[in-house]
């Protein structure tokens, strides 16, 4: 911390002497990275997010010629690592996942208690893959068909239940968007993980949930699930023949995402050298094919892209934690 404060100090009396400061030439941004760069995942190893930034990262060493290192610090619904990459050095060796939990739902829910600024704290690199949930059913459930369901859960309003992997998860607000399209009312079972969720799905302990597509689509391809629709606003490449909830009630539109940030000061030479990078990995057919494996899809976009991708997430969710009267208990 004390080389990283010195330099920040050093770069800006430089700059109040009228001298460019030496991270801003074109020749160390050329030269960028000469060593390891860091990045940090705001979730658990093996999960999406951590598969992801793998991938990436695994083409980033390749393309820039250093290694990029994964350090996974989970925690708060992933504010816990978000927060790490907003304190890191800006020197460019410091990077970080973000995701639609921490630039998108939580910035609702935490307030003023959120550890970062989403705006204000990062420079935005580059969306990286977005993924629809999967509404699906227990077998149980007499309906075949999505109209079916709605109409069923209209005729027994507060009899079924929709289970999540936690408060104010995407899973949960997919659930709760649901109720506030349809009219229908139905009670919200949360779980400590997405492992916990499909396990109380496949056995009936709760009978709908909204997860991310990856976790119950093999229980749905073996026939434990009934599989009604994804939450995105076409359909999923993996699963052609599951419609999107916005056919049915348009505009509906929740789809996991993540993305790549910098610690905000971190040189605009560097960012741009990120940004570009990142933007020609997501692109490559060998990772496109591999998201797509995991019911994913390759989103690069330009850093302000990203950054409006973030406002309209967070006032999307406002409108729908609002509505619902979300609280997190403190």
């Amino acid at each position: 911390m004390t080389t990283s404060i010195s330099r920040r100090t050093a770069l800006k009396i430089a700059a109040g002497a009228g001298a460019a400061p030496f991270v801003a030439s074109e020749g160390f941004a050329q030269s960028y990275p000469a060593r390891p760069v860091t990045c940090i995942v705001p979730f658990g190893a093996g999960g999406s997010t951590d598969v992801i930034g793998r991938i990436v990262c695994e083409r980033l060493s390749v393309k820039l010629g250093q290694s990029f290192v994964i350090e996974n610090k989970a925690g708060a619904g992933g504010n816990v690592g978000v927060a790490a990459t907003a304190r890191a050095s800006n020197d460019g060796y410091t990077i970080g996942m973000t995701t639609i939990a921490n630039h998108g739902i939580n910035p609702n829910l935490y307030g003023d208690r959120l550890p970062f600024k989403p705006l204000d704290d990062f420079e935005f690199l580059s969306l990286s893959s977005s993924q629809p949930n999967f509404m699906c059913v227990h077998p149980s459930v007499p309906a075949q068909t999505l109209p079916e369901f709605i109409a069923y859960l209209k005729a027994n309003p507060g009899k079924e239940n929709f289970g999540s992997s936690g408060i104010g998860t995407s899973i949960h607000l997919s659930g709760e968007l649901f109720m506030q399209l349809t009219g229908t009312r139905m009670t919200h079972v949360p779980f400590r993980s997405s492992a916990g969720l499909v396990q109380g799905l496949i056995t009936g302990e709760v009978k709908l949930s909204f997860d991310n597509f990856t976790s119950p689509y093999p229980h749905y391809k073996s026939g434990a699930l009934r599989g009604f629709a994804v939450t995105s606003l076409k359909r999923a490449a993996i699963a052609p023949e599951i419609p999107a909830l916005a056919d049915t009630l348009p505009g509906f539109d929740i789809t996991s995402w993540n993305g790549f940030v910098a610690p905000k000061g971190t040189p605009k030479e560097i960012c741009e050298r990120l940004s570009k990078a990142l933007q020609e990995v997501l692109a490559e057919p060998a990772v496109v094919k591999r998201f797509e494996e995991m019911g994913a899809e390759s989103t690069p976009s330009t850093p302000d892209q990203m950054r409006q991708k973030s406002v309209s997430e967070m006032a999307k969710f406002k409108q729908i934690i609002d509505t619902a009267q979300i609280k997190l208990q403190n």
